[in-house]
């Protein structure tokens, strides 16, 4: 019996958008080696302005939208991933001074019975 899956892969094609977004980068990329006279200065800030335009529309698609929340989500997953490890460790230390705190209690509480035992002692004594 043969299954079809279905892959995950990237298109094969660029959405027509990214290549708008190209093109406008090559125009302005061909545009910095001309002249800086006050037309070409004005033609290079509109294609700046299409280009922006591009972005904008390019940010808004459902994918780019997806994607974005995606690596969000990875990021605060991170974070809280690295909060755990700290905590973990920040209860680590919690528990090496809570051992060291009942050594010492129980170091008091033998040290105080001896000295008990040699007041009775002591007392019996004479």
């Amino acid at each position: 019996m043969a299954y079809h899956t279905r892959s995950n892969s990237f298109p094969s094609r660029p959405h027509p958008i990214i290549q708008e977004v190209d093109e406008h980068l090559c125009r302005l990329r061909s545009s910095e080696a001309t002249s800086t006279s006050s037309s070409l200065i004005s033609d290079k800030l509109h294609g700046q302005q299409d280009l922006l335009d591009c972005v904008d529309r390019l940010l808004q698609l459902q994918g780019t939208q997806q994607a974005l929340a995606q690596e969000q989500q990875q990021k605060w997953a991170n974070e809280l991933l690295k909060g755990s490890l700290r905590l973990l460790d920040i209860c680590s230390t919690a528990k090496d001074a809570m051992s060291e705190t009942k050594e010492c209690i129980q170091e008091l509480q033998y040290q105080s019975l001896e000295e008990t035992r040699k007041v009775k002692l002591d007392s019996l004594v004479r």
